[in-house]
């Protein structure tokens, strides 16, 4: 199980899962490069026996259009034979960092183009069974983003030119 703290953030109400890289060693020393997602109860990542470094990958984006900063502190893993199979671990707890991914907001009208499109790639990139619908959590962040606006018409509310 990873902590994952994000305010508004719920994969059972629809939201995307947090994708998690990991890289490392297993036991018989295979190399690990991968994207693995959690969901908002912490489950999703799957790791046998060996050392690992886990860090976000990007930002979930949430029912309501939240999108996040992503959080840049990593955690190293070791998985060894201490951990029975299929049992719950505590990560902030190994790395003693409990805020090792706490996800803050990015405020409404700062969201850009470019954090919603990142997300969005994310979000499609997971294929599970309870994968969301990607397209309705990008339409929730842009009209979240727009939604604080109050000047209406961008170009409106620059003034008036004129060309002489």
């Amino acid at each position: 199980m990873l902590n994952i703290s994000a305010a508004g953030w719920d994969t059972d109400s629809g939201a995307s899962r947090v994708p998690i890289h990991i890289t490392g060693k297993t036991v018989d020393g295979i190399t690990v490069d991968k994207v693995e997602f959690v969901a908002s109860d912490g489950s999703g990542i799957s790791l046998i026996q060996g050392v690992y470094t886990l860090e976000a990958a990007g930002s979930p984006i949430a029912t309501d259009g939240k999108i996040y900063q992503i959080p840049c502190t990593s955690a190293t893993l070791v998985l060894d034979d201490v951990f029975a199979a299929g049992e719950t671990i505590n990560l902030a707890e190994l790395a003693e960092q409990d805020s090792i991914l706490t996800f803050c907001p990015i405020d409404a009208g700062d969201m850009t183009n470019d954090e919603i499109y990142d997300a969005a790639l994310l979000a499609m990139a997971y294929k599970g069974a309870d994968a969301p619908d990607v397209a309705a959590l990008c339409q929730a962040a842009i009209d979240r983003r727009d939604g604080t606006s109050t000047s209406g018409n961008a170009f409106e509310s620059c003034g008036e030119i004129r060309i002489n």
